[in-house]
């Protein structure tokens, strides 16, 4: 039976994970999630359209969001991992979602579930996209644009690797491919021992453990920067209302499953499988070089330390390049592409435009 959720609805209570070889960080993270209770009674809740569950699986449950008019085609929006995912609608006037609806797309959303005991690596979540991706090409008869953000976008691009034949485009927000020496501001994590990263755990890693770790490699995006745009957004009220929102988002970070982030700092960050078309999931080869296939535009930070432009582009044959220029008022440069004021007045409207093109009259 397909589930109706609506955002006015209050969404179910976060799992809390049990966890005994981190019980502090466990712990930190419920206090965190409290107080971004305390941020949604004080108003900065996000504002996020309407949606139904048409897929309910143990990791991922696939929404997709009231169409408006059109018959723009299906996109599959893929958030990282570890991420909730209304980044993508946190206000009306800075939402993705709401762009491509408005613009006629059938929009379905993976949604990332937290569960106790999960212990699900990077192939099972690859699986788990590819079964949403079957369930839209059989709703619709036609292929998705994938658009991924992040970790996200890796995932995404994973995905198409896998499956080129059944992706129309492709559409990568800041998300890294190359990694080794491109990994740019997190390759410290990398040169830790499993053990020292994980403890050898098989149990869900705490939210907080990957905030630690994201400032500790990265303090000028993850600390100095979130109070630098905090000052300067002191003057506009409407960077205040995004910003206010984007920080309460941050409090919502999950425990993902120890295998995948296992996989993901050991086939991807320290070997780099995915970019020298080494990587072995399903069964198949997923390689960079099957993305020479899909059409694909990326959505580029020049000044990032976090991406470097080199991890997000040198696996790509021919992309199309959209320039994130930093902005006041999105919290964190890194989502500054989601939900910045200027992205969506100037960049999101050519991706759009270029989403709605022809790029495969020639294949």
């Amino acid at each position: 039976m397909v589930q109706l959720l609506w955002p006015a609805v209050p969404q179910r209570k976060p799992v809390m994970i049990q966890n005994s070889r981190f019980p502090l960080f466990v712990m930190s993270d419920a206090l965190r999630r409290s107080l971004g209770s305390l941020f949604d009674s004080a108003g900065l809740a996000p504002h996020q359209a309407s949606w139904r569950i048409v897929l309910d699986q143990s990791d991922l449950r696939l929404r997709r969001y009231r169409q408006q008019r059109g018959t723009a085609g299906p996109v599959l929006i893929v958030p990282a991992p570890i991420k909730r995912p209304y980044i993508f609608d946190l206000l009306p006037e800075v939402s993705i979602i709401r762009r491509l609806t408005e613009a006629g797309f059938s929009v379905y959303l993976s949604e990332w579930r937290e569960q106790e005991g999960a212990s699900g690596d990077l192939g099972k979540y690859v699986g788990s996209l590819r079964n949403a991706l079957e369930k839209i090409t059989g709703e619709h008869r036609r292929a998705p644009i994938l658009i991924g953000h992040s970790l996200g976008g890796t995932l995404a691009a994973i995905l198409a690797a896998l499956e080129p034949d059944r992706v129309d485009k492709l559409v990568l927000i800041e998300a890294p491919l190359r990694f080794g020496e491109h990994t740019g501001a997190l390759r410290p994590i990398t040169l830790y021992p499993d053990s020292w990263l994980f403890g050898g755990t098989v149990e869900p890693i705490p939210g907080t453990i990957l905030d630690l770790a994201s400032v500790a490699a990265a303090p000028d995006e993850f600390s100095f920067g979130r109070w630098s745009d905090a000052w300067a957004s002191l003057p506009d009220a409407k960077a205040r209302a995004i910003h206010s929102r984007v920080i309460r988002w941050t409090l919502d970070e999950f425990a993902p499953p120890a295998a995948l982030l296992q996989n993901v700092v050991d086939l991807l960050y320290r070997k780099d499988l995915f970019a020298r078309n080494e990587l072995r999931l399903l069964g198949r080869l997923a390689g960079s070089a099957a993305l020479a296939e899909i059409p694909t535009a990326a959505v580029v930070d020049h000044t990032s330390r976090l991406i470097p432009p080199s991890s997000a582009l040198e696996p790509l044959s021919s992309p199309v390049v959209f320039t994130y220029l930093p902005e006041v008022g999105v919290g964190l440069q890194h989502v500054g592409p989601l939900v910045g004021r200027r992205a969506h007045r100037y960049i999101w409207p050519r991706v759009i435009e270029w989403m709605q093109g022809d790029h495969r009259q020639s294949r």
